[in-house]
């Protein structure tokens, strides 16, 4: 039997897995990453995201036209036999900058926009990483399972044969076909788990195939992590949340300036009988009955309100990425330690537990048991590699250093030259 293959090959995605997850910049891996980056582009929310940004574009030129618009007016009445007509021009003026004003918005809107676009673009990442992460670990852990089944079903042949010559007793072939149906049923577990990987991945990456290079350890290799830096007031979210706040705080001095009076000049010429007319119009609202006080408060009120969720994302999200950063410290040691205990003395350790079965210094029931704790110490090897590289990608985010990667290689994405 190969009794060391299923041991190497989890010391191998150990290996990998734990491997210096160099992590910004771009690297010799900037292919990969361009590739995802490039393919996320496609996805229908990004696609979504890049139509809100081009009416925001839109909004910003609109908002520079001129707000009021002159006024043509003419009038033709008969009195007895005279024809008596007028015609003139009348003109709104701003002069309480309500088009400036309008402007700052509009453009504060678009910068908004463009985060969310930034937070949607980092939110798909980060679900392609961890949909690749948990495809890589449910591989593993199949063909884990698979080598394993082999093995017990190599493993009743020999029992059956040592059984017909006297040297076991049917009870212990009885025990090894329990182990053998049990791993079955583990491997069909795997298995389906493993299926549904593949299609998380294909989910989010229609165009990736597993035969390609394109893996999790690849991906995280082109970042790099630097855990001293903190980027969070960078983070798409933070971001937003503190435009939402801005914006709201210029829509006090839109309604402000929409609500305040503004003259109205007018100039018209005409005919009334056999005398020429010229007048000169002028006139102004007059916020009496209404002084939009209470307008003005309700507005303001919606501002502070946006500062204070502006100030808790803030706090939130400094924790968070504090928080994050602890778990993947706390799984990288993990991993390095779980390294250290099994890369040295777990590859001879079926070797060992099968030469004392044999020579009967332990009994088969004892044997499948220490076989059952070497493959489940195994998994857990495979399960706690998943688990730090979730965790990674998971500071990644959270640190804002992900989303500071993505917008170097997205910048074009504001102008849609890469849609």
């Amino acid at each position: 039997m190969n009794l060391k293959k299923p041991l190497g090959f989890a010391c191998v995605c150990v290996a990998i897995f734990v491997a210096p997850v160099v992590l910004a910049s771009p690297t010799q891996k900037s292919n990969d990453l361009n590739w995802l980056l490039n393919h996320l582009n496609q996805h229908p929310k990004i696609q979504a995201a890049y139509q809100q940004l081009h009416s925001g574009e839109a909004a910003v030129r609109a908002a520079q036209y001129g707000i009021y618009n002159p006024s043509f007016d003419s009038s033709i009445e008969k009195e007895g036999d005279d024809n008596n007509f007028s015609i003139g021009f009348s003109q709104t003026f701003d002069i309480n900058d309500q088009q400036e004003a309008q402007v700052a918005a509009a453009e504060i809107s678009l910068l908004a926009e463009q985060q969310s676009m930034q937070l949607v673009y980092l939110t798909l990442v980060e679900q392609a990483l961890t949909a690749l992460i948990n495809w890589r670990s449910s591989k593993a852990a199949f063909e884990l399972a698979q080598e394993q089944e082999l093995q017990l079903e190599r493993l009743v042949a020999i029992i059956k044969q040592r059984r017909e010559s006297g040297e076991v007793g049917q009870l212990d072939e009885q025990l090894a076909l329990y182990s053998w149906s049990e791993i079955l049923n583990k491997t069909a577990q795997q298995a389906s788990a493993y299926a549904d990987a593949k299609l998380a991945v294909k989910a989010i990456l229609p165009n990736w195939k597993e035969g390609n290079s394109l893996s999790p350890e690849r991906l995280l290799a082109g970042f790099k992590l630097n855990i001293e830096s903190d980027s969070v007031n960078l983070h798409p979210q933070f971001m937003l949340a503190k435009l939402q706040w801005q914006l709201q705080r210029q829509q006090v001095q839109v309604l402000k300036a929409e609500r305040a009076v503004k003259p109205t000049v007018g100039i018209s010429a005409g005919k009334n009988g056999d005398d020429s007319i010229v007048s000169l119009n002028f006139s102004m609202p007059l916020n009496i009955v209404n002084d939009f006080s209470d307008e003005y408060q309700s507005v303001e009120s919606l501002a502070l309100s946006k500062e204070a969720e502006y100030r808790a994302v803030q706090r939130a999200m400094t924790f968070q990425a504090q928080a994050s950063k602890e778990v993947m410290q706390a799984y990288s040691q993990r991993v390095k330690r779980w390294q250290a205990i099994n890369q040295n003395n777990a590859d001879s350790s079926l070797v060992l537990i099968e030469q004392q079965w044999r020579s009967g210094d332990i009994s088969t029931a004892q044997y499948l048991t220490m076989r059952q704790q070497r493959s489940s110490g195994l998994l857990s090897g495979i399960e706690i590699v998943q688990q730090s590289q979730l965790a990674s990608v998971n500071w990644l985010t959270q640190s804002g250093q992900l989303s500071q990667f993505i917008t170097t290689f997205s910048r074009t994405l504001t102008n849609g030259t890469a849609l």
